[in-house]
């Protein structure tokens, strides 16, 4: 029973996708290289979020008079 069905799916070969392109030509710019963000960078992007996580703003459930 189990040689029946591996030998109904396809082989790994033909379900291995061959080389996709997707038409563009990538150029080397060598007049730009690559520079890493910086700390402060880091800082000033992640910074927001962490604020947030770290102190959540009130929730809007109103409590119960007294």
């Amino acid at each position: 029973m189990a040689s029946e069905q591996s030998s109904s799916r396809p082989a790994l070969h033909g379900m291995t996708p061959g080389t996709i392109s997707s038409g563009l030509v990538h150029t080397n710019s060598s007049s730009t290289s690559y520079v890493p963000p910086s700390r402060n960078d880091w800082d000033l992007l992640f910074q927001p979020m962490f604020d947030e996580l770290l102190n959540p703003p009130p929730s809007g459930v109103n409590q119960a008079p007294e």
